[in-house]
């Protein structure tokens, strides 16, 4: 084995999450880091309680613009933590509240078999 490929290894290993590949991993970071922004877990705490809204009805509970919950709804929906569904002008939200639990449950799945001060 040559000294890239084993470079090459240990860089895609340090991506892994309990034996997941490299594209779960970019999955489960984009989901974290979409989650991990301030603005953007309220808007998951909001539609968690309030279910399917609309932008308008969105932006109207922040002391933000419109084009920013946009923004962030867009980050979230990318993230797979939303879906959404334009009907006329409006553009409806909701979480995809089983791929959050399954990618949450995924990742705290993997923590437990960590090794911890062993």
């Amino acid at each position: 084995m040559s000294l890239s490929t084993s470079s090459k290894e240990a860089d895609t290993s340090t991506h892994r999450v309990a034996g997941s590949d490299l594209a779960d991993s970019k999955d489960i970071t984009r989901f974290l880091t979409a989650i991990g922004e301030p603005i953007r877990l309220q808007l998951l705490y909001l539609l968690g309680d309030q279910g399917r809204r609309n932008v308008g009805d969105i932006a109207r509970q922040f002391r933000l613009s419109r084009p920013a919950i946009s923004h962030h709804l867009k980050v979230l929906k990318d993230a797979g933590v939303l879906d959404s569904e334009k009907v006329g002008q409006e553009v409806y939200y909701w979480l995809e509240r089983e791929r959050i639990v399954a990618t949450l449950r995924a990742l705290a799945d993997a923590a437990a078999t960590f090794r911890c001060g062993e």
